[in-house]
């Protein structure tokens, strides 16, 4: 009995311990990502940059503007920086990655109200496949946000002003065109301009 006892105990404070380290981890992983997880670019120069850029893009309420860089790849990390110039906080704005025309495509995007999301849009489709919400970590109002999106096979990591914000793997499509996006959803539109894209081949 005493031995059985003691067995207990031990799976008890065994399982007590794993419980504890799970919550430290966590607790861990939220104050990362509250204070900052630094996810600096590549200190090489890009393999590619969007000769036409300064370009400011336009659109009305609920329009979706987008307009592809002529940069198909497949393994990339693709990086861009805009701000809008016009129009009210609720937007949104980003890049667009392995589009395979400009009604096919993943974007990853946020809002001048601190949001942002990623989304996989097929035709009339739109899918979330990250739902849009609030990191600290986006520039509210006019100021410019650089987003990356850093894509090996169907895994990709998204960052925002150097933070990392969050992972995806989906397997839609595994190459494709790079782009620039725009939404509307407020009254009257946004303007964006975009600064600068560009690609570091993986």
């Amino acid at each position: 009995m005493t031995d059985c006892r003691r067995v207990d105990r031990r799976v008890w404070y065994g399982t007590l311990g794993l419980m504890t380290l799970a919550l430290g981890a966590g607790l861990g992983l939220i104050i990362a990502l509250a204070l900052g997880w630094n996810d600096p670019r590549p200190t090489r120069p890009p393999d590619w940059q969007a000769p036409d850029l300064p370009i400011s893009l336009q659109a009305t309420t609920d329009e979706a503007v987008v307009t592809l860089l002529d940069h198909p790849g497949s393994d990339f990390i693709l990086e861009i920086e805009a701000a809008p110039l016009s129009g009210p906080d609720f937007n949104g704005y980003g890049l667009v990655y392995r589009a395979q025309d400009a009604t096919h495509y993943t974007v990853f995007a946020v809002g001048s109200d601190g949001y942002y999301g990623v989304l996989r849009v097929m035709g009339e489709e739109e899918t979330p496949l990250v739902d849009w919400q609030q990191f600290p970590h986006v520039h509210r109002g006019r100021q410019s946000n650089r987003l990356r999106v850093a894509c090996a096979g169907p895994t990709c990591h998204f960052t925002i002003n150097d933070e990392y914000a969050t992972t995806l793997v989906d397997d839609t499509w595994l190459a494709g065109e790079v782009g620039l996006w725009v939404r509307g959803f407020g009254e009257g539109g946004v303007k964006v301009q975009f600064q600068d894209a560009r690609v570091w081949e993986e």
